[in-house]
Formats: C-alpha cells, sequence, structure tokens
C-alpha cells in the first residue's frame, strides 16, 4: 500500500465534472461524506453504509468522493471485497491486499500487518476508507480491520475514528459459507453483529442506468430482494427460452430447415 502521485489540479477538474453530474440522492451522500471527513465536530458520524441497488450509482458517488478529497491534497483508501470490483475503483485494491486481511478468519482474528510500516503510516493519513461490495464480506473481516485501525490509531472507537463508508446491496450476495445453512450465512453478515448499529445508512433508490425498456423487469427485481413479492415468483416469459434457442444463437449462419 503506497500513496499514488494524483496530480492535483487534474482530480479539482474531475471532482467539478463528477460533482455536476451528482443527481439529488447522490449528492446528498457526497454531501454528507464529505462534511463527515472534514467536520472535526465529536458528534459528526464517522461510520457510514451506502444502501444501492444495481444501477443507482454507488460507483459513481465513489469516484467523486475520490476526485474530490484527492483534488484537496488529501488522501483516500479505495477498496472492495473482490477483484473485479476493485478494478472500478480508482487506484483500488482488494480488501485483504490493503489490510493484509487473513485467509483463515475467526471471531478473534487480526490483520497482519505492523506499525510503524509504510502500510501502517498510510492508514493513519488516510481521510476516508471507501469498502465496495461490503455486504458479502465475512462479519469476522470488518472485526479485524477494527481492531488494526483501532490498535494504529491509539483510539477505540469505531475503526480507530476513521471515516469509513461501506457500500453494496444485502439483496444481491452475502457471505459465502462452505458448505453454510442459512442460518450461518446470516450470522455471518455484519447486519448481525452489534457493529452494525454503529453504521449511518444512506440510501440511493433512482436507477440511472436501465434502459426504459427494461425499467419493469427491474423494479420487479427489487421487489423480490424486497420480500414483496409472496412466497411464490411467477418467471417473466422472457426467462423462458425453448431449447432451441442456444442453438440457433450459437450457429445462425444454418439453415436448420435443412439439417
Amino acid at each position: 500500500l503506497e500513496r499514488a502521485n494524483f496530480d492535483v489540479v487534474e482530480e479539482q477538474a474531475k471532482a467539478n465534472s463528477y460533482t455536476m453530474q451528482l443527481n439529488s440522492e447522490q449528492r446528498n451522500v457526497v454531501e454528507i461524506l464529505l462534511s463527515a471527513v472534514y467536520n472535526n465536530a465529536a458528534d459528526t458520524p464517522k461510520c457510514y453504509f451506502l444502501d444501492g441497488p444495481a444501477g443507482t450509482g454507488k460507483t459513481f458517488v465513489y469516484s467523486t468522493l475520490l476526485h474530490t478529497i484527492r483534488g484537496r491534497g488529501d488522501d483516500v483508501i479505495p477498496v472492495a471485497s473482490t477483484g473485479i470490483a476493485a478494478t472500478l475503483l480508482i487506484g483500488g485494491r482488494t480488501t485483504h491486499s490493503v489490510f493484509k486481511i487473513p485467509i483463515d478468519l475467526n471471531a478473534t482474528s487480526t490483520c497482519n500487518l505492523k506499525p510503524n510500516t509504510k502500510e501502517a503510516d498510510m492508514l493513519l493519513k488516510t481521510k476516508l476508507i471507501v469498502w465496495d461490495e461490503a455486504p458479502m464480506t465475512h462479519v469476522h473481516a470488518f472485526l479485524a480491520v477494527d481492531r488494526l485501525l483501532q490498535d494504529l490509531t491509539k483510539c477505540k472507537e469505531p475503526f480507530g475514528g476513521k471515516v469509513i463508508l461501506l457500500g453494496g446491496d444485502f439483496r444481491q450476495v452475502l457471505p459465502v459459507i462452505l458448505r453454510g445453512s442459512r442460518t450461518l450465512t446470516v450470522a455471518s453478515s455484519l447486519k448481525k453483529h452489534a457493529l452494525w448499529l454503529k453504521f449511518h445508512k444512506l440510501y440511493l433508490t433512482k436507477n440511472i442506468r436501465a434502459l426504459e425498456s427494461e425499467r419493469d423487469f427491474g423494479a420487479w427485481l427489487l421487489d423480490i430482494g424486497e420480500k414483496k413479492s409472496g412466497s411464490t415468483i411467477q418467471l417473466p416469459l422472457q426467462c423462458y427460452p425453448s431449447i432451441q434457442d442456444p442453438v440457433h444463437q450459437l450457429y445462425s449462419d444454418i439453415d436448420f430447415s435443412r439439417v
């Protein structure tokens, strides 16, 4: 973990451009986080969770925050629970890479990151930690990072008093427990731990990615995630392709009437 050399002027220009494109929900989130970062009032919340279904612009909010803070000459650490998600964050890394989270986790695990190192110094100097796809991370990983930051900062507040923004969608993938029951899977979620109560919840609800023709399907998926569809789910007709469809799609140049 090393400090990246971002051009402050370029970051300021990008921050201005991104900020102009924010919708009202996104702008509210950005303003709340920037206030938390630069407001030293004791009663300002430091832990946030950004809840938003796919397409609501979570990554755009993260990018706006990254450019804005870097444009002010400050450090921000973007991480994600998966490598693919980390590539969508400018300067992003996986949580295991940044915090040295052990592979084999338990309730008392600690991160393998030592004090008085470049990595520790970067964590101490950062103004904000952005953690994407947080819902799929086991609660033991959050507890390990919490212990690490408290140890480095010598502060007993959650995550050592650092401003941290978790983001994701609990309607999607929860932590994967090998041969685990539904009960174990739910128990492994951050939502089931007392630490969750420390987080101030923020919400994005407007799907800005879906085409007009896809909005009904998106709303249907959201209803399933919100448990508004009842115990029985009727799949739309487009989810029932004929058995021949894959063949015709793969071999569209063949005249099957002559085969």
